[in-house]
């Protein structure tokens, strides 16, 4: 049975020549879900860089929503679907959000994995969401 999850992304900002955080917007998506994983990926000092952590998907086979948030002090690439070249970067305390009502029929989101680009001092974490089908 589908369970749903939903998702509020709010923006508020200063528009040209207009009051200091006048400008406002609000887009929420809900989406059915039968598969979820949720989880944390911690991150030694004995990490090398280019270390490769898989997100771990679980059962879900098509990605309807996916956030990755960087919890490390450094940049960590992340790539998508495979790839084997980084598909972007998320700086310290950066979030990642997909968000979709239904995977898409073509190139939906089947994998991810953070890659880090220097090694940490502490131990830290990569956080993680993963709803779908």
């Amino acid at each position: 049975m589908p369970t749903q999850a939903s998702a509020t992304l709010s923006l508020q900002y200063t528009p040209p020549s207009a009051p200091a955080n006048s400008g406002n917007a609000v887009f929420q998506l809900t989406a059915s879900f039968n598969a979820q994983n949720v989880g944390q990926i911690d991150v030694n000092p004995t990490d090398l860089p280019a270390a490769v952590f898989p997100i771990a998907f679980g059962s879900v086979a098509k990605a309807k929503m996916l956030v990755i948030k960087n919890l490390t002090a450094n940049d960590i690439a992340i790539r998508l679907n495979g790839a084997v070249a980084d598909t972007f970067v998320l700086s310290p305390q950066g979030e990642f959000a997909y968000v979709c009502q239904t995977a898409p029929l073509t190139t939906p989101i089947t994998s991810a994995s953070a890659v880090l680009t220097a090694a940490s001092l502490a131990v830290e974490a990569i956080q993680y969401w993963v709803f779908g089908d």
